[in-house]
C-alpha cells in the first residue's frame, strides 16, 4: 500500500501558559516550549484532500495519539497510508520532519467508519476516580461544559498568518465548496477541546478543584464530522461529558467525548479527547514536585 506524505510545517506555538512556556516546559522536564499536539492535525488536510476528496470535511474523521512533544519552530510532516479503497479507514502518522525516527502522533483517518478509529478501539486504562489525587470527583458521564463557541474568522486568519495553524488551505478563506470560510482541522476540534480548559485554567474544576494546581497537556484528540464543515463566524452549541479518569507515572488523565450542534439543532461533529495533567507540576504530589 503506498503512501502519501506531506510537505514540511513548521509547528508554532500560539500561547505562553504552562508548557508553552520555555521556562516552565523545561522545568517540567521537556526541551522546549511545547506546541499543542491538536495544531499537528493541520498537516493532514492536504492528505485528506487527496485521499478522500472535498467530502472529507462533511463526513470525515482524523483520530490521533499524540506520542512524543514538538517543541515550537521544529519541523513536523503528516504521513498517510492510501486508503484501500474509497472512503476506507487508513493509518496515519505525523512525525518530525528532521528526523522521520520521531513520531509525533498516531492514529487513523476515514470518510465513513468512524467506529474503527484508532480512539475508540484503544484501551483507556480508566480507574476509580476515589484513588486520585487531582481528579478525585471526576464521575463517568460528568458534565465538563455546555456552551455556544465560535471560531472567529479574525483569529483564524491571524493564526494561519502567525504559522499557529501550520496548513493553509483556500477554503480557508472566502467562498468554498459548502458556501462560505470553514475552520481548519485543529480549530474545528478546537471549537470542542477548548471546554475542558479555558485560558490555562482547567476546564474540571467544577468537578474537581484540584485539577487547577496542576499543568495539563493535549494527550490525544480525535475529529468526526457528522454533517461538517464547521464554519467560520457561526455559533455552535457544544456540550462535554466525562468517559472516565486514569492515571501514568507522570499524570492524572481525563478522557471525554463533545458534540457541536448548529442553530438549527443539527449535530455537525465531535470530539473524543484526551486531557493529561501533570504529577510534577502540582503541588498534591510532592515527592515529584518540579525543579
Amino acid at each position: 500500500m503506498s503512501e502519501l506524505v506531506g510537505a514540511p510545517v513548521i509547528a508554532r506555538n500560539e500561547s505562553d501558559l504552562s508548557i508553552h512556556d520555555p521556562e516552565r516546559a523545561k522545568a517540567l522536564g521537556f526541551r522546549g516550549s511545547a506546541v499543542a499536539g491538536i495544531f499537528h492535525m493541520d498537516c493532514f488536510a492536504p492528505l485528506m484532500l487527496e485521499a478522500y476528496g472535498e467530502d472529507w470535511w462533511r463526513r470525515g474523521g482524523l483520530s490521533l495519539y499524540f506520542l512524543n512533544i514538538v517543541v515550537s519552530g521544529e519541523p513536523v510532516q503528516a504521513v498517510a497510508q492510501r486508503p484501500s479503497s474509497p472512503g476506507a479507514l487508513t493509518h496515519i502518522h505525523a512525525r518530525r520532519a528532521d528526523d522521520p525516527s520521531i513520531t509525533v502522533a498516531s492514529g487513523t483517518a476515514s470518510l465513513n467508519d468512524h467506529a474503527h478509529h484508532d480512539l475508540m478501539k484503544r484501551d483507556l486504562r480508566l480507574t476509580d476516580q476515589s484513588r486520585l489525587r487531582l481528579l478525585k470527583g471526576v464521575h463517568p458521564g460528568a458534565l465538563v461544559g455546555e456552551r455556544t463557541h465560535v471560531v472567529e474568522a479574525r483569529k483564524h486568519d491571524a493564526q494561519i498568518a502567525s504559522g499557529g495553524i501550520n496548513q493553509d488551505m483556500a477554503f480557508y478563506h472566502g467562498a468554498s465548496p459548502w458556501g462560505g470560510p470553514i475552520a481548519s482541522i485543529s480549530q474545528a476540534a478546537s471549537l470542542m477541546v477548548r471546554l475542558g480548559h479555558d485560558n490555562g485554567h482547567s476546564g474540571l474544576v467544577h468537578l474537581a478543584p484540584d485539577s487547577d494546581k496542576a499543568d495539563g497537556m493535549y494527550g490525544a484528540c480525535q475529529l468526526v464530522f457528522v454533517n461538517g464543515p464547521i464554519f467560520l463566524d457561526r455559533p455552535y452549541k457544544v456540550r462535554g461529558t466525562v468517559i472516565g479518569v486514569g492515571e501514568s507515572p507522570k499524570t492524572e488523565y481525563c478522557w471525554w467525548d463533545a458534540t457541536a450542534h448548529d442553530e438549527k439543532g443539527v449535530e455537525v461533529a465531535r470530539v473524543r479527547h484526551l486531557l493529561r495533567f501533570i504529577k510534577a507540576g502540582s503541588p498534591l504530589y510532592p515527592e515529584l514536585k518540579a525543579a
